[in-house]
């Protein structure tokens, strides 16, 4: 099978690649009941694979040698400015909207006793996002403003 791609295509094609190997690679890192290593392997494989065609695309600036094991990999400054800024980006946001959603329900239940939210689980079939979402905004409003700087752990 062959696939041709132009040379934008073949750019967003490494940085998709670089962005979830870049994931994927932190989950290895650091969850070992999970295979992710080995998914993190596979997934830098693949970039080294795709890199080794970046002259055939003139985009030569994406890959550089790796001085250990002769193949190309990606380009240490596009990885720092142009994945890593997308990477911590995403981090920023899935931290933000955790935070505001796990504290936004601890404060819902807090507020309201358990027959009340069985009631509202039947009126509504199990939905909350109306209901929730103040509660979230309060915090959305807060990292924005201040991010963490007024969160503290009171005992």
């Amino acid at each position: 099978m062959k696939i041709d791609l132009t040379k934008k295509q073949y750019k967003e094609l490494i940085s998709m690649v670089a962005i979830a190997n870049g994931i994927v690679g932190v989950l290895g890192d650091t969850m070992g009941e999970i295979d992710y290593k080995k998914r993190s392997n596979e997934m830098t494989d693949m970039e080294n694979y795709l890199l080794q065609y970046a002259n055939d695309f003139s985009c030569g600036e994406l890959a550089q040698e790796n001085e250990y094991e002769k193949t190309d990999i990606l380009d240490d400054e596009y990885y720092e400015n142009e994945i890593l800024p997308i990477i911590n980006d995403y981090e920023e946001y899935a931290t933000h909207d955790t935070l505001s959603n796990k504290l936004a329900w601890r404060d819902f239940r807090n507020d309201h006793s358990e027959a009340e939210l069985k009631k509202m689980a039947k009126e509504n079939d199990g939905y909350f996002g109306v209901e929730i979402y103040k509660y979230e905004k309060k915090y959305w409003d807060e990292f924005e403003e201040y991010e963490y700087d007024r969160l503290e752990i009171v005992e």
